[in-house]
């Protein structure tokens, strides 16, 4: 047929409009688009923003950072500290410059950069790094954190270098150093406050609070600097002029993130409730005239994760509620919810006299800025650094609620398929947080996009154990690591194949770290359920994780007592995932760091023989270095290509089949 100069014009125009109209789904390609955004602070007059982004850059294999400064009315960006070398922790000055620790001469030090001129000044002089600061209010005090010098040997020493264990990883290769909290003056002169014993472990960085008058300094004092003595927290208070330290409370242990209120006459803290380590931690205020304690945020029963002073002296609280993200103000004992608009996946928040700014994702896009002038207003875009991620087709989320057992009712998220038709059946493929003590909430999540996009249904489960639904909820993995939790999982499976467009017979199963160890225990106690299984820094054994790991035998979530006391080893076996290797029948891909101090690499190594001794099919890949997951982009692409390949390999196509045929 001919085609005239109009026939030819017409058919480009169509095919433009379907590109337009028909976008491409998410896939893991597109996660190397994404843009990072992190260390947001407001200035003090509440009309710039200040924050970090990261871009991948797979040639480098690395990120491309900048430092950025925004101007919340206009909207425009501005890069400095282009010359700064590993930037981190970046806050404003009172008179707009801008404090933060970037790498000079190969050591970390806190630095002042001045925006109008680009000039840098040197502010500390340690020999080992800066890991964390504050000024005082009047900034005549710079406090900050840095481990102690390595002792030098001498000539009988320098060629033995043994050392005694401790309550650490088993990857540690030298007794670990000291953190000391240092203060310095005007003129730079510092002093170590805190002697031997006073630390605070390169684990467990101490927060510097100083009080509104600048005269004193609350931070937690740990006994020694292994890491998994955590737990064993103070919180201190230091006098600048009398040099006095003294325990801000009674307490013997589990105090954490001292925070100097505004009137100078309290501190807030966390503490878990009732002093029980497998409970939420709550915060907790204590009057420093006369002592008294108060459980500020038990009658919330949330997670709280930030706590920040209005100018009006009210206070704001960031947690995690029951379907997503959350700003409390507390006013005269009264928590009131803070619109936060389309927002529902909130990463920082930054307070000013005249407004804040916040970060986060909204169920079409990524991660961007917003600026709220009143607690009132809904939140205003600022940014557009992910603004690709809405011109594509994205996967629509649904809270999903059920019964399971002890009369827990768990919830979680499904995200659907693109093109989701509910005449037809589609695979269940289960994306298992971990934590525990986290949750999986709506919002732009790079991995369920991706798995949603090749056609399946994600499941996210909120186990017990997840933090989005109260103590009762949180605390119920206590002394019940996997039957529990496992029982909410596997109930909402039920429950799900109960719709008709769910094909119960592909289904899978994944997860990282604890959606590791779920996952694991899962497709052992569960053989007959699953389809594929993708088990990601998984630990297995209870004995690994009590002994072996950087928190090994800090009380947390369900490790509330030593396997290795009276009969306690039995039960922590039987409680474990390794307990039902031998009935493991599904394929499994198994992924791992080989130098994990988060999880031991241990627990891989023991799923992969159990799988390969009772021929199950399986693949084992390891990934050099330390870290609980890939911090490199390219190590981190490989992750989630092997995840989806691996789903995609087990998993028949069957989703293009109509219910009933």
């Amino acid at each position: 047929m001919k085609r005239t100069a109009f026939g030819y014009v017409f058919l480009l125009l169509v095919a433009a409009y379907a590109s337009r109209a028909q976008p491409g789904r998410f896939t893991i390609e597109h996660i190397n688009q994404l843009v990072n955004v992190t260390d947001l602070k407001i200035s003090p007059d509440g009309n710039r923003a200040l924050f970090i982004t990261a871009r991948r850059n797979l040639e480098k294999n690395n990120f491309d950072r900048e430092l950025v400064v925004l101007n919340l009315q206009t909207k425009q960006q501005q890069v400095v500290g282009k010359d700064l070398k590993e930037i981190s922790a970046p806050t404003w000055m009172n008179n707009g410059d801008i404090a933060l620790i970037a790498t000079s001469e190969n050591v970390r030090q806190v630095q002042l950069l001045t925006i109008k001129t680009g000039a840098v000044q040197v502010i500390t002089k340690s020999n080992t790094g800066i890991m964390r600061y504050a000024w005082s209010p009047d900034e005549k005090w710079l406090a900050y954190l840095a481990k102690e010098d390595k002792p030098k040997p001498t000539d009988a020493t320098k060629f033995n270098d043994s050392f005694e264990v401790g309550d650490n990883d088993m990857f540690v290769s030298g007794a670990p150093l000291n953190t000391h909290v240092w203060i310095a003056d005007a003129t730079s002169n510092a002093q170590r406050i805190t002697n031997e014993g006073s630390t605070s472990t390169g684990l467990a960085t101490t927060t510097l609070s100083w009080s509104g008058n600048s005269n004193l300094l609350a931070f937690t004092h740990y006994p020694s600097a292994h890491s998994g003595i955590t737990t064993y927290g103070k919180n201190i208070l230091y006098n600048v002029a009398t040099k006095e330290m003294k325990p801000i409370t009674g307490n013997k242990d589990n105090e954490g993130t001292p925070i100097i209120t505004p009137s100078n006459q309290q501190v807030w803290f966390t503490y878990p409730r009732d002093g029980v380590d497998a409970n939420i931690s709550d915060w907790h205020q204590v009057d420093l005239k006369s002592g008294t304690i108060t459980n500020i945020t038990a009658p919330l029963d949330r997670e709280i994760n930030q706590v920040m002073w209005l100018p009006d002296g009210k206070v704001l609280l960031k947690g995690i509620d029951t379907d997503g993200s959350a700003l409390w103000q507390l006013h005269q004992n009264k928590f009131t919810k803070v619109t936060l608009g389309n927002v529902v996946r909130l990463a920082e928040v930054s307070v000013s006299k005249k407004g804040m700014v916040l970060s986060g994702a909204t169920t079409d896009n990524a991660i961007e800025i917003y600026y709220k002038p009143t607690l009132a207003d809904e939140p205003v875009l600022l940014t557009s650094f992910n603004s690709f991620v809405k011109e594509l087709k994205l996967g629509k989320q649904e809270m999903f609620v059920w019964n399971s057992t002890n009369g827990l009712q768990p919830n979680g998220v499904i995200t659907y398929p693109p093109d989701f038709f509910p005449e037809k059946k589609y695979p269940l493929v289960l994306y298992i947080h971990g934590g525990p003590t986290a949750s999986s909430l709506p919002g732009f999540n790079a991995l369920p996009q991706a798995l949603a996009a090749k056609g399946w249904i994600v499941f996210e489960p909120n186990y017990r154990g997840s933090n989005n639904l109260g103590n009762k909820f949180q605390s119920a993995i206590s002394a019940d690591p996997s039957e529990g939790p496992g029982q909410d999982v596997v109930s909402g499976v039920n429950a799900l194949k109960e719709r008709a467009y769910v094909d119960k017979d592909q289904i899978a199963v994944t997860g990282w770290s604890y959606g590791g160890w779920m996952t694991s225990w899962l497709i052992g106690r569960y053989p007959e359920v699953w389809k594929a299984a993708v088990a990601g820094a998984a630990p297995v054994d209870f004995t690994d994780m009590y002994s072996l790991n950087d928190l090994n035998r800090m009380r947390r979530h369900a490790i509330v007592e030593s396997p290795y006391v009276g009969d306690n080893l039995e039960w922590a076996y039987k409680n474990s995932p390794i307990w039902y290797f031998n009935k493991i029948k599904v394929p499994t891909l198994i992924m791992s760091k080989a130098a994990d101090s988060r999880v031991t690499v241990t627990g891989s190594y023991k799923l992969f023989g159990a799988l390969r001794d009772n021929g199950v099919e399986t693949q084992f890949i390891a990934y050099p270095g330390p870290d609980h997951f890939p911090a490199d982009p390219v190590r981190a692409l490989d992750v989630y290509t092997r995840w989806i390949g691996w789903v995609e390999k087990h998993l028949s196509d069957r989703n293009k089949i109509e219910v009933g045929k």
